[in-house]
Order: structure tokens, then sequence, then C-alpha cells
């Protein structure tokens, strides 16, 4: 039985919680600086909520949460209670629902042969702590929280009954609207303010900004704690929008609106990654939808085609008058070199040295480096990194590669995350498949799931971000939420 989530103290939560996050949006469209203070006050809800309210009805709210937590590093000076409050409410959350349940494990919703290669990957983890070519021990724990615990967060989703709850779900969907457009509308009114704006809000945005993102490299922080930072969020958001079965033209208008907004803020962010993403992901999931035979999203699309084909024509057309002013050029610079494959490529390690790469370091240390080598954990120990005699900086730097990441992390125990997190996907998939040749009604949200899944994961091999937030939060909640919704309806 799902969980009830329409109780009265869930309802005056509920509306405190949008009123103190409008709120919070608000001092920042003003420049208040009274926002670090806002921001203890959102916590100290937010903590009220996840120790009060059931697993269920919380889920939802942290994906507003996770919009905003960025910028409460920043508000306090990357604190780090600031830098960790979201993962705690997050496991606490988890914990509460393994108890709430009675069970850590959902065996109906999950094909074992994924919970056997979790558990190998937990066993492999295991030998790490006495691998010789670790950089220590506490190298190997620190890295727990990117490689381990989002596992917990998945078993936690998994077990809430509450995960695949209509109500939860509507609860969701419109939360994602409101996070959708006050984020998208604040990153454009940032980006027209310049950077003097956000650094009068907090001081430390100057450590961030230094020289390299101010003046006409300004890009906008949004309510994330990184120029541009907000793009990887709408990114992985945007697709939200279309869990909901039934939705009336003038949501679907609302919709489109929100999505133009979207993109318009992500090209001002200049991260061409999030917006390819993003694009790519919306396109897959209309494109089925547009094929099942959905008259009213037939409309939406010939409206979001014109849309599209409209400011094409301008931007390559005329791109002078559309976007005048010195601030758009390098803006518009970026964006036009998402063409150039050569251009972002340099960035990237190609297929063939990147394999080379990770061939060579699994006949040279097959047990891999240990975890905390690569990605953001290396910062921690980049002191103990240098002075190692035999595997340096130079042989722990990853690339912007998730997949070289993890042999030099691993070794070969990369096998069992790397067949994890591309199983899962390539099942939701099927999935969905399945559900589009039967024109089930369930087949928007599942696909949803799948569609996210497998853009992440096309993603990392140019970027390591799928063991970091928000992607590892989002990575395995649309994982959990595909799996628990098909093996609660029948195919």
């Amino acid at each position: 039985m799902s969980e009830d989530i329409s109780s009265p103290f869930y309802s005056k939560l509920s509306k405190i919680f949008y009123f103190i996050y409008i709120l919070f949006f608000l001092f920042n469209f003003l420049g208040l600086s009274q926002l670090n203070i806002l921001y203890g006050a959102f916590l100290a809800l937010f903590a009220i909520m996840i120790f009060y309210l059931k697993p269920a009805e919380v889920l939802p709210y942290f994906f507003p949460f996770a919009m905003i937590e960025g910028q409460g590093r920043v508000l306090w000076a990357y604190n780090p209670v600031a830098r960790l409050v979201f993962d705690v409410f997050l496991l606490i959350v988890a914990f509460k629902a393994f108890y709430a349940n009675k069970k850590v494990i959902d065996t109906k919703s999950v094909p074992y042969y994924i919970y056997i290669l979790i558990t190998l990957h937990f066993a492999w983890y295991g030998v790490q702590l006495f691998n010789p070519n670790a950089i220590s021990l506490y190298a190997v724990v620190t890295a727990l929280k990117i490689y381990i615990v989002p596992f917990i967060l998945f078993f936690s989703f998994l077990t809430n009954d509450g995960l695949s709850n209509e109500k939860n779900l509507d609860k969701l969907y419109h939360l994602i609207r409101l996070t959708l457009f006050l984020a998208s509308t604040l990153a454009i009114f940032q980006f027209f303010q310049g950077d003097q704006f956000i650094i009068a809000i907090h001081p430390y945005y100057k450590n961030i900004l230094k020289d390299a993102f101010t003046g006409l490299l300004y890009r906008p922080f949004s309510s994330t704690h990184l120029p541009g930072g907000y793009a990887v969020y709408m990114a992985l958001f945007l697709p939200l929008l279309f869990i909901k079965t039934k939705v009336k033209k003038i949501d679907l208008l609302i919709n489109l609106t929100i999505m133009l907004t979207c993109l318009y803020a992500m090209f001002l962010s200049q991260v061409r990654s999030s917006l390819l993403k993003g694009l790519m992901v919306i396109a897959i999931i209309n494109i089925f939808l547009y094929l099942r035979g959905d008259r009213k999203l037939k409309k939406l699309m010939y409206l979001f085609g014109v849309s599209i084909v409209g400011i094409g024509i301008a931007f390559y057309g005329n791109i002078g008058n559309l976007f005048a002013g010195e601030m758009f050029e390098t803006a518009i610079k970026r964006f036009v070199s998402i063409t150039n494959l050569g251009e972002i490529s340099s960035s990237r390690e190609g297929p063939q040295k990147a394999i080379s790469f990770i061939l060579h370091h699994l006949s040279q240390s097959p047990l891999g480096l240990g975890p905390g080598r690569t990605g953001g954990v290396s910062n921690l120990h980049v002191g103990t990194i240098l002075k190692d005699p035999i595997y340096n900086l130079g042989n722990s730097w990853a690339w912007d590669n998730l997949y070289i990441s993890l042999v030099i992390d691993f070794g070969i125990g990369m096998i069992f995350y790397l067949t994890t997190i591309i199983i899962i996907p390539i099942k939701l998939i099927n999935f969905a498949i399945r559900r589009f040749f039967s024109n089930s009604p369930e087949l928007p949200l599942i696909l949803v799931s799948a569609a996210t899944t497998f853009v992440i994961i096309l993603g990392n091999w140019g970027g390591i971000l799928l063991p970091y937030n928000p992607e590892s939060f989002c990575f395995w909640y649309y994982s959990a939420l595909g799996f628990k919704y098909a093996s609660n309806r029948s195919d």
C-alpha cells in the first residue's frame, strides 16, 4: 500500500516550504545579503520535514533543495555543514525508509543480477581497503561518499512504497515546474546584471569568479555554486515535465514556455555538454511520445518545432540583431562551437587513446590505485599523491572521462560498477519499448527514466559527473523510479 501524503501536517509544511522557497528566489532577484539567514531557515524547515514526515512525503522536495543547496555553500563560505547537509539529509531519509518498510532490498522491482553486480562492487571495494597501491585508508573511506552511498540511496528509493504514488508524482511535477521557472528566470536576470550583482550578495563569490568569469566572460550562477552550473540541473530536471500522462492544454503551453526559458538560460550558461544532454533527452522523450500518437503532444511538438526553427533561422541568419551587445559574444561563440566537433573533442581524449590508457592501467595495476585518486575526492589528497614515488599525480589524472577514472580507482574491479550503470538504462529502455508497443499509459514515466539514465551514462564519456550530485542523486532516483513503476504495473 502506498503511503498517504495528504495529512494536515504535511499540507501545512508544504505551504511553508513553498513560501520560503519562493522568498529565497525573491531575495536573489533583489540582491539581498540576508539570503544566508534565509537559507538557514530553509534548512531548519527541511530538517523538520525529514524528521516528522514519511520518506515518501519528503522525497520530492529534494529536487528543489538540490537546486539551491549549491548557493547555500557560497552563502556559508563553504562551511562543512553547507557542503554535507544535502547528503546527510538524504541518508537520514534513506534509513528512515529502511526502518519504516523493514527491509533494505526490494527483490521484486530489480532483477537479481543487478543486485549481484552491486554486491560484487561492494566486495571489491572491501578489497581496496587493503590495496597496497591506495593512497591511504583515509582516502578509500572518503570515497565511500561517491562509490557506495549512492547505492544505499538507490536501495532506499526502491524500498520506499510511496515512490510511484500518483500524489507523490503529482507533487514532484509541480515542484519541478516551479523550480525550473524560478531558476531559469533568475539565471537570465543575473546575466544582464553582471558579476558585481552577485558579489554584492556575498563576497565569497569573488573566490569562485576570480578573473576567469568576470566582465564579458561572466556566467550566471542562478541558485547554484558554479558559473553556469545550473545548466546541469536543468538538463536533469527537464525530463520530469513529461511524467504526467494527462495534462490540460494550458499545462502544455506552460511546459513549453518553461522549456524554452530553460534552454535560453542554458545557452547563457555556456555549458555545452549540459545543453546537448538537455536537448538530447527532451528529443528522445518527445519523439517516442509523438510516435505514440498523442494529439495534444503533437500540437505541443508542432509549437516547439516552430519555435526552435524560428530561433535557429534568426540565430544563424541575423545573429547581431537577435543578440545585440558585447555581453553575448562569448556565449554565442561558445554555443556555435558545438557544431565544431574537433574543438570540443580537443578537451577530451578520443576513444583510441582512452582505450589504450585503460588497457595500460589494467596491465600495470590490475588492482587499481585505490578510490580517491581521481575526481573531486582527489582534491583532498593532492599532497599525498604528489609524494607517491610510483603513482604520482600524472597517473592519477583521469582526464574528463568517468570510465578512465574507474579503471584508475578500481582496476579490473571497475567491471562491476561499470556493468551495473550500463545495464540499468538498458533494462529501463527495454521496459519503455514494451510499453510503447502496447500503447501503455505508463509509457511516459518509464520513458523519462530510461532516456535520462541513458543520456547521463552517454555524457560521462566527456565529464566525470555520475559519482557526484546532482547527477548521482538523479541517476539513482530515475533508476529506482523506472524500476518501481514498471514492477508495480503489469505488462
